[in-house]
């Protein structure tokens, strides 16, 4: 069986971008402008660049204060779809 993907490294870098490093050893820069242009009340303190820059992870999920998270494998598909996720040689 084998275990449930997570994020295990996330910092903010401006302007509302994520370096994130996954379980599974794939790492990259997700973009996260698109996501944060979508209405909706999660999304909405994101706005604010200080306040993007509070995201942490709870158990693997990037979360921030206000508790919008995103899910470790819609992030990984996203970031793959868009060529922002680099994946070691050995996981090919």
């Amino acid at each position: 069986m084998t275990a449930p993907l997570k994020v295990t490294a996330i910092r903010a870098v401006v302007p509302f971008r994520l370096v994130v490093t996954f379980s599974d050893g794939s790492h990259g820069t997700f973009d996260a402008a698109p996501m944060l242009g979508e209405r909706g009340e999660g999304t909405e303190p994101l706005r604010e660049r200080s306040y993007f820059g509070k995201v942490g992870l709870a158990n693997g999920v990037p979360t921030w204060p206000n508790h919008f998270d995103i899910s470790p494998g819609w992030l990984r598909e996203e970031m793959e779809k868009r060529g922002e996720l680099v994946i070691p040689r050995a996981r090919r």
